[in-house]
């Protein structure tokens, strides 16, 4: 069968513009404007010269399922564990805020040797007793999490053979935007390859609930320390990212609406091509922070995307897509633009003080489009769930001296 074509013609980009001003009743010119990452473009434009995924690699895409683990009492955080692990998960995340830990007892029945650890500790003190329980043959699978704002000993770390995770994940729950997230593990990563090999670092970042955005952040991190390090003549290993889900569009009065939340947070990351998923239960923070029927529901998340998506078949499946490749070079650009500034600055504390002004009027920004209902997250600010709930969100974790940002929790910003 032969078609004819000739009575179609290439349609008009003006034309097409002003029929989309008209439909959606746009005064003036039409743009893509969000006031907390800085960024104002023309998402008409289709035009660009820029492939930041030229780099990737064709290999199947596949991610870590990590489940994260309190270590607050050794017996139950490894009880956790093992269930977690009985249920697919393939990496796990310690935090570890005891003062004393027995670390027999925290990994009875793990097999260290094989399984991808990562562990973030509370207590400095903890480290060394750790580093000497830590046989050799498992010290390749281990990743001390490491905050960029207030290290603790990198050269004991290393030493001990382990890798480092720069921590972003906090910056991004008080409120940071990309810019602030990203600038500031990576003037930190910066300073590290001077150390290590490149392979040993690795990152963890927050993932929020603007979806082109936070794809965007995954690539223009990947980029951007491919760049640094090719700046420094080091080799280009495959750059690791977890990415973690956090609480703040999350909801205890309307729950399940979680799940579809942080699916497409999950979905966005993996788009952009990050290592290693860890979606929190909603619940961590509440009044039930070991309901195992949500910290389940986390977990299933990954299965049911890697085995229903397809989002495992194609890497960075969302290259060449002028929003995608608009949104990365504009981020690129501004992050680039403070890092240059960070290593400029170089004392750690007036680095802080900018971070926490600026994330100070981050948080307003956000605060004030919830409170106006400008962003709209069902079951909290739109169509809320009036049915009395007995759960409470209890104490959140503080960062710089700003609580975690959750909205349905409320609080100053």
């Amino acid at each position: 069968m032969k078609f004819n074509l000739d009575n179609f013609n290439a349609p008009d980009l003006e034309a097409w513009r002003s029929k989309i001003k008209a439909e959606t009743k746009v005064i003036g010119n039409l743009s893509y404007k969000n006031e907390v990452e800085g960024i104002e473009f023309d998402p008409s434009q289709k035009t660009l010269d820029y492939d930041f995924g030229a780099h990737q690699s064709s290999d199947p895409n596949d991610w870590g399922i990590s489940a994260y683990i309190p270590v607050l009492n050794e017996k139950k955080a490894n009880a956790f564990a093992l269930k977690c692990l009985s249920q697919g998960a393939n990496v796990l995340y310690f935090n570890i805020s005891t003062k004393s830990t027995d670390w027999n007892l925290v990994f009875k029945e793990i097999h260290i040797e094989y399984i991808n650890i990562i562990v973030a500790f509370e207590e400095e003190n903890e480290l060394q007793a750790f580093i000497n329980f830590i046989p050799k043959s498992a010290k390749k699978h281990v990743s001390i999490s490491i905050d960029p704002l207030r290290p603790h000993d990198i050269n004991s770390i290393l030493e001990a053979g382990f890798k480092l995770m720069v921590n972003g994940f906090h910056l991004e729950q008080i409120g940071a935007n990309s810019k602030d997230q990203l600038s500031t593990i990576l003037y930190f990563a910066e300073s590290l390859i001077c150390k290590t090999d490149p392979s040993n670092i690795s990152f963890e970042i927050g993932i929020g609930s603007d979806f082109f955005i936070e794809l965007a952040k995954v690539r223009t991190l990947k980029w951007l320390w491919r760049h640094i390090l090719l700046k420094n003549n080091k080799s280009i290993p495959k750059t690791s990212i977890l990415g973690r889900m956090g609480w703040t569009n999350k909801s205890l009065k309307d729950p399940d609406t979680n799940v579809l939340r942080q699916t497409t947070e999950s979905i966005s990351s993996i788009s952009g091509g990050v290592s290693a998923v860890l979606i929190h239960s909603s619940h961590t923070y509440s009044m039930e922070p070991n309901n195992w029927f949500y910290k389940r529901l986390a977990l299933n998340i990954s299965h049911i995307l890697k085995e229903e998506s397809y989002l495992t078949k194609v890497n960075d499946p969302m290259r060449g897509a002028y929003l995608s490749e608009k949104m990365t070079l504009v981020l690129i650009q501004k992050c680039w633009s403070q890092f240059l500034k960070f290593m400029e600055i170089e004392d750690n504390d007036i680095i802080i003080e900018h971070l926490k002004e600026s994330i100070h009027k981050t948080r307003v920004i956000k605060s004030d489009a919830f409170e106006k209902a400008d962003q709209e997250l069902i079951g909290i600010n739109l169509f809320k769930n009036n049915k009395e709930q007995k759960n409470t969100w209890s104490k959140v974790p503080s960062y710089l001296d700003f609580e975690y940002l959750i909205f349905e929790k409320g609080g100053n910003a």
